[in-house]
């Protein structure tokens, strides 16, 4: 019998809404924690009107790596983000 992946409730609108991002769904749970609790620090961050730039339908691709996770936006801004919800741009 094939074992079904449990999605934590708190990541499962997240998955829902993120399913498109390449990448996303390839990260292991504490990723999508980790850019779940950085991109929305990151938004927060911003002016109203730098948001619209930086929303979710304007990521591009997601690449987890060793202990951070690469975020490709459609504008070719790229952005690490790093435990401790801090994020680099590149």
């Amino acid at each position: 019998m094939e074992k079904l992946k449990m999605v934590k409730v708190i990541n499962m609108f997240r998955e829902f809404t993120m399913f498109n991002v390449s990448g996303y769904i390839e990260l292991p749970d504490w990723q999508k924690d980790l850019f779940d609790a950085t991109y929305k620090k990151h938004l927060s961050s911003m002016e109203i009107n730098e948001r619209i730039c930086y929303t979710e339908n304007q990521i591009a691709k997601i690449v987890g790596e060793e202990s951070i996770i690469r975020v490709y936006f459609q504008n070719k801004d790229c952005f690490f983000y790093l435990p401790g919800k801090k994020w680099v741009k590149m």
